[in-house]
């Protein structure tokens, strides 16, 4: 019986892993997140959240090493890892794969870091990846856990100390040491403050420096546990009462980043059809939302999870945006009366009318059986629990399922006794997508995120450059930052 431990294979993997080892399909669709993370800091740089969390990172005293996206400041790794995250989750806009929400750190991070170090971008995809891989496994192995989705923060610790790790070229031994530092003390996210507070905007910012120190301090020779996720009161225990050890199988030959689903509209991933439904109606048959008697939302159990967890801490018009992100009857009339869904029906002043919270009441949401079935089936973890803590092994998993949840059905009743009926079974920007619709979708969204604060021609020239990453030298990785930051002076 092998004695090797879990932190010890990842240690392993990450030590010996290189650019090549990546398969072509993973390093585009890592292309595909950067665009994603990028954007989501740009609309979060506008959030009154991210605004407020801006102020307070500038304030701090920091070095040179690393740029505060969109705004240009210079400052250190670690403030610039914080401000960056902050605003990259203020309107929960990120992407999402099995397991985690992990671009927050694994985007971010190495870009950081690739200003202070200098890397190729070779190097930083697989740096991104490799966070990728790592983190979801993590957030895979507790999924039967009290934490899902971005409550998940601690990810972004071994995420980060995965990339500083890698990037810092550590040895075996050295990232072993740097995984047990980091999970030393993972985060355990409380829901009343993720829920009902602007504090959930943090989620990452103080999780992946911690990541980043973990590795600097391994580098120095501090030494971490090696059996920090399987002993008897490790990670695994701790965090699931029926936790998932076969999440680990599988590093180099399942990736996870073929995972990966982009959010086209701010808020909840279980959001995303359902307004993918209004937004199509709406257009497709002009309707006046002045006119609508009611709407009908039909969808699976996450989706009416997160409204019905959120539901404590909706106070109308004085409702915070990070509560409203999984709100589902807000997003539905916001999404009606503005024939969008984008950061501006997230600002203080939209969220304040009445006519919307009006609307919003006349939305019923219902389970649907047949669509909670079809997510039964499809699911990669099938078994009861106490089963599926030694049967699940992700190296033969069924992954797409996971690409197919999220399915809505949408009717829209009119005060004319007319009736509007759509149901989607996959978010646009979802993994089930074809992949070219994914690139069109991060890539529009990266171009109406940052119209705000980047002429076209930038604009166009950091897409091109990410599209090319595996081309780009330390300075043209260097160059993306300066691209996708605002003139100054």
């Amino acid at each position: 019986m092998s004695t090797t431990t879990i932190a010890d294979r990842i240690a392993d993997w990450v030590a010996k892993a290189q650019y090549e080892d990546l398969p072509r399909r993973v390093g585009e669709e890592a292309k595909n997140q950067i665009l994603s993370v990028i954007a989501s800091v740009h609309a979060g740089h506008f959030s009154e959240a991210g605004r407020t969390v801006s102020r307070a990172v500038k304030e701090w005293a920091g070095g040179k090493e690393a740029t505060l996206i969109p705004s240009g400041e210079r400052t250190s790794v670690h403030d610039a890892i914080f401000g960056n995250t902050a605003l990259s989750m203020a309107l929960d806009y990120d992407d999402y794969l099995f397991g985690a929400h992990t671009g927050h750190s694994a985007v971010l991070v190495t870009l950081a870091l690739a200003e202070k170090i200098g890397i190729s971008g070779k190097d930083f995809l697989l740096a991104q990846v490799l966070a990728n891989e790592v983190a979801g496994r993590v957030g895979v192995a507790t999924l039967l856990g009290p934490l899902n989705g971005q409550m998940c923060s601690h990810v972004h610790t071994i995420g980060s100390a995965v990339i500083a790790a890698k990037l810092l070229k550590l040895d075996q031994a050295q990232t072993l040491s740097a995984i047990g530092i980091a999970m030393l003390q993972p985060a355990f996210t409380l829901r009343p403050a993720f829920f009902g507070s602007e504090a959930k905007t943090l989620l990452a910012s103080t999780t992946a420096p911690i990541g980043v120190r973990a590795a600097e301090l391994a580098s120095t020779g501090l030494r971490g546990s090696a059996d920090v996720f399987e002993s008897d009161l490790g990670f695994l225990r701790v965090f699931s009462p029926h936790p998932l050890p076969g999440a680990f199988n599988g590093m180099g030959s399942v990736w996870l980043t073929e995972t990966l689903s982009y959010k086209v509209y701010p808020g909840s991933a279980c959001v995303g059809a359902v307004v993918d439904c209004v937004l199509t109606l709406v257009r497709q048959h002009h309707i006046d939302a002045r006119k609508v008697r009611e709407v009908h939302v039909a969808a699976g159990s996450l989706a009416l999870s997160a409204d019905a967890l959120s539901a404590p801490f909706v106070k109308g018009p004085d409702t915070l945006p990070t509560t409203l992100s999984s709100s589902l009857g807000y997003n539905v009339a916001a999404a009606l009366m503005d024939k969008e869904l984008s950061p501006r029906q997230f600002s203080r002043d939209r969220i304040k009318d009445a006519a919307t919270w009006d609307l919003a009441a006349r939305v019923r949401l219902t389970l649907d059986p047949e669509m909670e079935r079809r997510a039964a089936e499809r699911a990669p973890v099938k078994d009861a629990p106490a089963q599926a803590e030694s049967s699940f092994d992700l190296e033969t998993a069924d992954l797409n399922g996971f690409k197919m949840d999220f399915a809505a059905r949408v009717r829209i009743d009119m005060e004319d006794g007319r009736s509007f009926e759509l149901e989607q079974e996959t978010p646009f920007g979802s993994g089930a997508r074809p992949f070219d619709d994914r690139r069109k979708a991060v890539e529009d969204k990266f171009r109406r995120e940052t119209r705000y604060t980047l002429r076209k021609e930038r604009m166009e020239k950091a897409i091109d450059l990410v599209h090319h990453l595996e081309d780009a030298s330390a300075s043209h990785v260097r160059e993306l930052v300066r691209l996708c930051c605002s003139e100054r002076g």
